[in-house]
This record gives C-alpha cells, structure tokens and sequence, in this order.
C-alpha cells in the first residue's frame, strides 16, 4: 500500500466519505472495504505520534469529570494511550492531579515529597494522603538530605505526639544524580531498601528513584524523555485572569506534556485570538478544538499563524457524543466522520505534519477503523471509559445491574458541579447542551483497551493496512440502512 498518495488530491478524505456531494455522514452510514493483505497479522502496528510524541495505543481517554482524573489518567498512559484531565475544577486541583501523574511510575521523581525533622508524625500522615506516597525524604534547615520516613515508621500510638527525628532512618544510602536505570536496580538490591534519594556533590536532593518505580510492568507505557508518564489536560481558551489562578497555571505548565483546548466550537475570533495569548506566555504545546470543517481548518492552518512548535494538532467532531445534544439545541454540528474527513484534507493541503484526533461519537471498535480510514491519527471518547473502574465516582446499581453516572461538560449537573468549563459551550448558562445518564461498569480499563485494540487491529488485517498511517487509504462505501442491519446479529430468536 503506498504512503501519502493521497497529497496530491485536495479531495482525498472528503471524496471518500462524499462530503464534497453535500453528505454530513457519520459512522454508521459506511463500511470500509477489505483490501489485500500482505503481511503477517502479528506485524500489525497501531502506533501513532501526535508531534514529538508517541503512543503504542492511539486511543485518548475525553477530558470530562466523569472520565479522567488521576486515575484513569495514569492507567491510560501505562496502558499506552494518554488521558487528558478534564477543567470543571480549580487550577490548584488541575495541578495536583496533573503532578500525581507525573510523579506515578517515572524511574526518577523530580520533584520529590519531603519532611522536616521537627514535623509531626500526623503531619507526615496527612502529606502521605495528599500526595499519594508511603515516605518521605527528610531534610534539614539547609535542604541536605538527613533521613528517610516511611509508613512503617510511624507509630501505632494514637495518644502521643512523635517527630519525624525520632522515628526517621537517619543517614539514608543516596546516589548520584547520574545514576542509570541499570545502576540503580543494582544498588536498590544491595541496600534491600525501597527508595534511594538522588544528591547532587552538595548533598542537596536532586531525585528519588523507588523499587516500583523501576519494575518493567508497563513496556508499551506512554512516557516523557524523562520516563515519567505523559499526561494531557483540557484547557480554556483563554489565560487565567486571577493572578493566583495565572500563577498555578504556570507550575500546570512546567509539567504538563499536551494541552487540549477543550471548547465545543473554537473556530471563533475571541477564542483562536485567547489560545494565541496562551502559545505565547506558555511553553506546554496544544492540541486545538473543537472544530467541524475544512474551511475552519483551513483558516487556523493559514490565517492564524499559530507557532509550528506549539500547534501539534486539531481535534475533531461536534455534537457527535451519547450526552452530547449541542446539535438538538442549536441545530448546528459535525459528525465526527465528517468532520475528520473535512479537516484531514485541509491538514494534507497545508500543513500534514499536524496531528488529527477525531473526538467523541465512536461506540465500538469498528468505529475506530472508521475514524483512521477517514484521515485521523488518534481517536478520543468519553463513552468508551466512562464505565471503567478508573474513572470518577461510585459504583451503583440499579435494577440488579451496576453502572456509574456519565454526564456530558455542558449538562446541567456538570454546570452546578462548578462553572470553570463555562466557556467550553455557548455565553448562554441556562441552556443545556449535554445531558447525564448511567452506564453499564464495564471494569477495569486495560480490559476495555485490549478489546479495542484486538478489534482494530483485526480491522487493519482485513482492510490491508500494517499501520494506522496505511488505514488511511482503506476505502470507504456508504451503507444503506437495510446494509446496517445485515452488517448486525439478525434473524435470530432471543434467548432472553
């Protein structure tokens, strides 16, 4: 299958899916057709790169607050895709969310928990519960490492005051700051301790390496030059105006890898001109969206003058999700294919180094064949995590059957929850444009993932794509609505 043909044809993905015919279709309206296989199923890759970075799982988890925070966050990094943390919250719990990401699995924690010797021994439990560790490096008034706290040091007596000096492993084994992975397993194992504090030649903490840290549990995982976990977060499209909330944005930004614009419709003057301030008072490059059409793209790519380094891609889709009605309400949108295949050409045209990530209406794995054979790089989806055991909130039951709540950003429970996504719809607050609603608990996340992933990668075997690159000259046919129906189980008697 050859590579990039299609850059000589400004027609290419819109031909595919007959937008240029007038047609707004979306998934369930096409088919793509098997082609030629030519290579072992087993050498298939669903890799992908969305600027400098790459991902072995081209699949990103929504930036909603019943979808990504911490947890699903890190899981989808491990697992090799990315989570993008959602911003119907304070700044500070962005960047406490943020930083518990990056501090997860990384062979070296930069920025290291620590303790005082004349702290409490409940000052050390409460650190332990907001940071989300089990120890403490301990330094004195000249910030040398002195001792290490643990759990297991702390006393079981509830009625007596205990400080750190006196239950902390004084005079800790450190290493350099230099010291390789390899290095580091084999001292950890002399030692037979769990945590060896990195020092510079003044003794200053540098770095902390953990035993956890250092088993190669996760080989596919998502990871900085620095091997800690990548992590993705929704942004507004405008600079904080308080000066605390600009501050806190700033540490977001020193540690953050992709910001997501997370706006319904950006392809506005006031906002593009909002997200121009953010590029230049920001180093953290940004993914831009929501957009819907090739002239949009088009626009952005050409009028804006956007940074080439600080533009990794555009995302894609409006009114597409299953608690999305932005499209019932105001009677404007663009299906996620559509859309994908309008802005995949505007990105071949002018700029194909731009990463497309096609957002929100996939309902199965054969969506995602879809999505790449239409010109995406990366998919994102709310619905197929919202489920998870990762994502926020309980799990209920009801009716014998248990579920946890999935609610669209601009429904009126995400509005009461707090008013930082506001700007992520319409100036209008009254009105709904999402709704909130249960869905099934499917379990754990890696479980949902492999099945995506066994489905896609099947879906590249039969339509003769190796890689995800390839999937986009899988070619594509409209289907009839008798077509649909025979493509699904039929004529079968129900054994329920």
């Amino acid at each position: 299958m050859g590579k990039n043909n299609f850059s000589n044809d400004n027609y290419f993905f819109r031909r595919k899916t007959e937008s240029e015919n007038g047609y707004a279709l979306t998934f369930d309206d096409i088919l793509c057709l098997p082609g030629y296989t030519d290579f072992d199923p087993k050498d298939v890759s669903i890799d992908t790169t969305i600027g400098p970075f790459s991902f072995k799982l081209p699949i990103f988890s929504a930036a909603m607050d019943t979808v990504t925070e911490t947890e699903m966050a890190i899981q989808m990094a491990l697992l090799g895709g990315l989570g993008v943390i959602h911003r119907n919250c304070p700044y500070d719990r962005q960047l406490s969310m943020v930083k518990k990401v990056k501090r997860a699995r990384s062979f070296i924690v930069r920025e290291v928990a620590t303790v005082h010797p004349t702290d409490t021994d409940v000052q050390v439990k409460l650190k332990m519960e907001q940071f989300g560790v089990s120890g403490f490096v301990v330094l004195d008034e000249n910030d040398k490492v002195i001792g290490i706290v643990t759990a297991r040091d702390l006393p079981y007596d509830q009625n007596k005051k205990f400080l750190v000096k006196d239950i902390m492993t004084k005079n800790p084994i450190c290493a350099s700051e230099k010291i390789s992975q390899k290095q580091a397993i084999q001292k950890l194992y002399e030692i037979r301790k769990e945590k060896l504090p990195l020092v510079n030649k003044d003794n200053e903490l540098v770095g902390l390496i953990t035993r956890k840290d250092l088993r190669p549990e996760f080989p596919d995982a998502s990871k900085d030059k620095d091997g800690r976990l990548l992590c993705g977060l929704g942004i507004s499209p405008t600079l904080p105006s308080n000066p605390m909330d600009l501050e806190t944005f700033k540490k977001i930004d020193e540690l953050v890898d992709i910001f997501f614009t997370d706006v319904a419709d950006v392809y506005k003057r006031d906002d593009l001109n909002g997200i121009k301030a953010i590029m230049e008072n920001t180093q953290t490059p940004i993914v831009l969206g929501n957009i819907g059409t090739f002239e949009a793209a088009e626009a952005i790519l050409t009028k804006w003058d956007f940074p080439d380094d600080k533009l990794l891609g555009l995302k894609v889709g409006m009114g597409s999700g299953s608690i999305c009605i932005t499209t019932i309400q105001t009677g404007i949108g663009a299906p996620t294919l559509f859309a994908t295949a309008e802005v995949a050409d505007a990105i071949q045209m002018y700029n194909p180094k731009i990463a497309l990530i096609a957002d929100g209406g996939l309902k199965n794995s054969g969506d995602l064949i879809k999505a790449f054979a239409a010109g995406a790089d990366a998919t994102m989806s709310g619905h197929f995590f919202a489920g998870c055991t990762e994502s926020p909130g309980y799990i209920d039951t009801i009716g014998g059957r248990k579920v946890k709540v999935y609610r669209g950003m601009g429904s009126k429970e995400a509005r009461a929850t707090g008013t930082y996504a506001f700007d992520r719809y319409s100036n209008v607050k009254k009105l709904a444009e999402g709704v909130s609603d249960y869905v099934p608990f499917v379990g754990d996340v890696s479980g949902v993932m492999e099945q995506l992933c066994e489905g896609l990668r099947n879906g590249l075997v039969y339509g003769g794509a190796q890689t995800i690159q390839q999937a986009k000259h899988i070619k594509i046919r409209k289907i009839t609505h008798a077509g649909k129906i025979e493509s699904s189980a039929h004529d079968l008697l129900s054994r329920k």
